[in-house]
């Protein structure tokens, strides 16, 4: 996307990382924006360089990814832009209520996807054994809070009828967290969150970003021991539309049995 001094930048690494909800409110709301994609070197350096080099250099305070300019506002860190970007599009709830309601989920997916962070760039990450161990205590124990609040507060999206950024920060942090080896019947389990992670990937402003841009991102950087290839992202999406295609090819192919 060509430049131009009144479109908005946010500037992150090539991974989903911490970025992607941002993103897809930026999608969500058909925002104009220049994106600024920094990537790691190879192993076994994975050289920050091209991050670096240009660090001190962008007019931010406290230098660090991912960074939102906007017009004179330099902005960084990750829940900050989400919150500027939510209030920016109407995107933080009609009411107070629903505001701090936003916040909280939004602050509870965040220390979900921290946990699933450090444990992917830690040695452990690279068992399949820990994974599921990791799963079935931390994750597990994340979605069963987060499914009992959806059942409790009975609306179409997080928190009312009308998605905010809660619905894009739980859907991409929980999403990741569910790549792990069982996430997929973990969700099964915990239908509002299935369900809520669903509509989401069902909005028509997110129908071309999520399977293709979207897909196209590794969940962590490529030095984690899990998910830092595209390879393992959104496994549990990637069932989805896989099980929804056999669905509507056994109904398309049933026989009619003359009544």
């Amino acid at each position: 996307m060509a430049e131009s001094k009144d479109q908005l930048v946010f500037g992150y690494w090539a991974c989903r990382g911490l970025g992607e909800p941002s993103r897809l409110t930026l999608q969500y709301t058909k925002t104009a924006y220049t994106e600024k994609t920094y990537h790691f070197g190879d192993a076994p350096e994975y050289s920050h360089d091209e991050w670096l080099k240009e660090k001190f250099n962008l007019g931010l305070d406290f230098p660090n990814l991912p960074y939102l300019m906007d017009g004179d506002l330099n902005l960084t860190q990750s829940k900050a832009i989400l919150y500027y970007l939510g209030r920016k599009f109407n995107l933080l709830g009609t009411n107070a209520k629903e505001e701090a309601l936003i916040k909280m989920l939004c602050e509870q997916a965040y220390d979900l996807r921290v946990q699933y962070g450090v444990f992917c760039y830690d040695q452990n990450g690279d068992s399949e054994s820990e994974r599921k161990k990791f799963l079935e205590t931390n994750v597990t124990e994340y979605i069963k809070q987060f499914d009992a609040f959806l059942s409790k507060n009975k609306s179409k999206f997080a928190v009312g009828d009308k998605p905010t950024v809660a619905d894009f920060q739980l859907f991409d942090y929980i999403d990741a967290s569910c790549s792990l080896e069982g996430g997929r019947a973990l969700l099964d389990k915990y239908t509002n969150v299935k369900e809520l992670l669903q509509r989401v990937r069902e909005l028509s402003e997110l129908k071309d970003y999520i399977p293709n841009a979207h897909a196209q991102l590794p969940i962590s950087g490529k030095m984690s021991k899990f998910g830092g290839q595209v390879d393992t992202f959104s496994r549990a999406y990637l069932f989805d539309q896989a099980q929804k295609f056999i669905d509507e090819f056994e109904k398309s192919h049933r026989p009619s049995i003359p009544m």
